[in-house]
């Protein structure tokens, strides 16, 4: 891809530019197994990358016949934050990856801002994205509805095939897909396979992923 095809680089946060899907499903199998559900990590990891906690539970409740305290989710959301502090990183070479690019930038997540500026902050690349952050808690619908992505594109009035998306979920990717951008499926939860068949151009790594765009 030339330097000239793309005016707007939006990248997903959790999975893309902090190693925090693992974490996240940690605390949340844990929490499942405390109330007498052993589930498989690894799948739970692949099946649920990408998905806010409401959509999460309220798949897993339905597929366990369960119904879940009502201090569920602040209590999710408080250990997750300690998890967070303690061993969140960035995903290896996105410092590199940020450094290397001459375009706008911005964040959208189904996640919530303050949830967005947290990881950012522990994994120091609040510098990258100042106040460009866009959150599926504020539009109609969060991935894979299309509207954060579009919401970003717009901020900047630059047009979404303009626009190229970094992800790692089949939420996400179906999200920016039908948002009408290119997009680039980070290949550590997800296989490459499964990434394609959702319309991604998968990558394996962020230097890799700088090679395809920079060059």
């Amino acid at each position: 891809m030339n330097k000239t095809s793309y005016d707007l680089i939006i990248f997903d946060c959790d999975g893309v530019l902090v190693d925090s899907e693992p974490l996240a499903n940690q605390v949340y199998v844990e929490m499942l197994a405390e109330h007498g559900f052993e589930v498989n990590y690894d799948e739970y990891l692949q099946k649920y990358s990408g998905a806010a906690i409401t959509s999460r539970l309220a798949s897993t409740s339905q597929l366990l016949n369960w119904t879940p305290p009502v201090d569920f989710y602040p209590v999710f959301n408080s250990r997750l934050s300690l998890l967070t502090e303690k061993e969140l990183k960035p995903v290896d070479g996105i410092h590199e990856l940020l450094e290397s690019l001459s375009v706008p930038v911005c964040i959208a997540s189904n996640g919530s801002r303050s949830e967005v500026m947290l990881r950012l902050r522990i994994a120091k690349l609040s510098q990258y994205f100042g106040e460009a952050i866009f959150s599926g808690v504020d539009v109609a619908h969060p991935k894979p509805a299309p509207d954060v992505y579009l919401a970003a594109a717009h901020s900047f009035n630059i047009l979404p095939a303009r626009c190229i998306v970094v992800e790692d979920s089949i939420l996400g990717v179906t999200a920016a897909v039908r948002a009408g951008m290119k997009v680039y499926g980070h290949a550590a939860c997800t296989p490459d396979e499964s990434l394609r068949e959702a319309g991604a151009i998968p990558f394996a790594n962020m230097l890799e992923l700088k090679s395809i765009i920079t060059q």
